[in-house]
Order: C-alpha cells, then structure tokens, then sequence
C-alpha cells in the first residue's frame, strides 16, 4: 500500500466512497456549528489572552516551587488569570486581569518579596483590549478581501464551483481550528489570528494543485467535462504529494513547538506554530476528505 501510494499507483474509487465522506463532512459541521454557538452563548469560553482582555503580565527568572504558584494564585491583591511555566527553564509568567495601577504596582512588589527578586528584574507589560480587538479587526478585514479575491481568481481559472468547494474546504479547516482551541482551552493571542490567516494559504495550496491536476488531466484526455474516470486517476496520483507535502511541513513546526519548549522559550513561538500545525494536518484532510464529496455531486458518471 505505502508503495502504491508513493507511486501514485494506488486505485481508490474517490467517486464509491464521495456520498461517506459527504455524510463524515455534514457530521463534522453539525459538531462545528454546535460548539460555536455553545462558545457564543458562554456555555464555552474562550481562553482570550490580554491582548483581547486587556490587563497585565509579570515575568520573571526564579527557583519556585508548586506551593509558590498556588500562593500567588490565591492573592488578595489582583485576580490572575492564569500562570505558564517551561520545561528545563525557571521561567514564570503571570497574567492579571486589568486593574489599577496602585494594585497593580503592589502585585508587583508582592512577587518581588514573594521569590526575593528585585521588581526591576522581573519584565511587567500592561496591555488594553484595544490592541487585541485592533488586530482582530484588521485579521477579519483581510480575511475577507483574500476570499473575495482567492474565489474570482479560482472562478477565472476553472469555474464558480470549484471555488466554492474552495471555500468550503477554508471554512471547514478554520472551524476545525476553533473547535480544537476551545475544547482544549488553548490561549488565543494575536500570533494566534496571523497563524489562522496563515492557516489559508495552507489549506488552499493542496485544493488548487488537486484543481490544476484535474484539469491538466481533462486536457489530456480531451474531455469537457469531469468524470468518474480523471476523478479517480487524479486523487489517486495527489494523495502522496498532498501527504508528502504536510509531513515536510509539519516536522519543522513540531521541531519549534519541542525545541521552544525545552529552551523555556516557546511563548509567541507555540502561539503562531499550533494553530499552523492543526491547520496543516487539517488543509490535507480538506483537500482530500472534503473535496471529494462536492466534486463527486459535479462529475458526470460514465
């Protein structure tokens, strides 16, 4: 089998199997949709970092131990909203939720006495909601203008209904992200939202390579149309690019997220790597998995 796959000689029946994976796409989107609207009304919530929150973040380099963190946590001077820590490093970081600035300086002094650190070493950043929503606003803006763009370039190149399958297969691997960071309960920064505009590109580049194929191959076979046989022919001879593809992709992101979390330095790094990886892995099951059920409903059947 993995011979056949690395050969491209593999003669799965994409056509056969296109109504199952229709029916594990409709299955996928109700379990989308239903954790969505369960985040919107707050029976999930999502795990906004200060950027969208606003308020304040304390880091510093010290010996701690577990009584230290939940001392800290337990404080009656400023609500912290949670903690991170790294493997093989004594790097701790604290974020707070906004407050004034007189509390916030004596959290400050606090954990200076706390772990017998100078407060002039330990990194506070205040931050307001406002660069948070800043930057979602501007995510959403170009998300926008990149389908608009992406769907008529796609229309032009092949037509209407391959840019919607497109489309369908982007919302699909965003919704899957989502999902995943709300259940998770991953923290949402601003690298997060690059990462999801990133995502894109990543989902897109193996659905319009599959979408070059098929017509390259209707060329070759002189046909006007799409059938069961180029479907298949076609699929089959992508598989392994598509999967070769996302593991060339993949092993460098996952090298990040490991090596960022030995060196005690994964913080932005494992923001914009996780959401890259997920969207990875999913832009390849989309290409496939997703695609294949729609354009199995275009095809004309010999």
């Amino acid at each position: 089998m993995f011979k056949k796959l690395f050969l491209g000689t593999t003669q799965i029946d994409f056509k056969d199997i296109g109504p199952r994976f229709y029916k594990i796409f409709v299955i996928e989107m109700i379990i989308f949709g239903a954790i969505l609207i369960a985040s919107i009304f707050g029976v999930f919530s999502l795990n906004l970092s200060v950027d969208f929150t606003g308020g304040t973040t304390y880091q510093l380099d010290t010996e701690y131990s577990d009584n230290d963190i939940t001392d800290v946590l337990g404080n009656s001077i400023l609500e912290v909203s949670r903690y991170q820590t790294f493997e093989n490093s004594n790097t701790l970081i604290f974020r707070a939720v906004e407050s004034s600035q007189e509390n916030e300086t004596e959290f400050l002094n606090y954990l200076g006495n706390k772990f017998e650190i100078p407060t002039g070493e330990i990194d506070f950043q205040r931050v307001g909601p406002t660069f948070g929503q800043d930057i979602t606003e501007k995510g959403i803006r170009a998300l926008v203008i990149f389908l608009t763009i992406i769907a008529l370039l796609i229309s032009l190149r092949y037509e209407y209904r391959y840019s919607l399958i497109a489309l369908i297969a982007l919302l699909h691997d965003l919704l899957l992200t989502f999902s995943i960071y709300v259940l998770i309960g991953l923290e949402i920064t601003p690298s997060t939202v690059i990462a999801l505009l990133t995502i894109l590109g990543y989902s897109l580049y193996d659905t319009v390579i599959l979408f070059d194929k098929l017509s390259d191959s209707q060329k070759v076979f002189k046909l006007n149309n799409l059938n069961k046989d180029v479907l298949n022919k076609t699929f089959n001879e992508v598989l392994m690019r598509s999967i070769n593809t996302s593991l060339t992709s993949a092993i460098p992101i996952i090298s990040i997220i490991v090596i960022g979390n030995y060196l005690g330095i994964e913080g932005n790094l494992a923001d914009f790597a996780i959401p890259l990886l997920i969207g990875i892995v999913s832009g390849t099951y989309s290409s496939i998995f997703v695609t294949v059920p729609f354009l199995s409903k275009i095809i004309k059947t010999k």
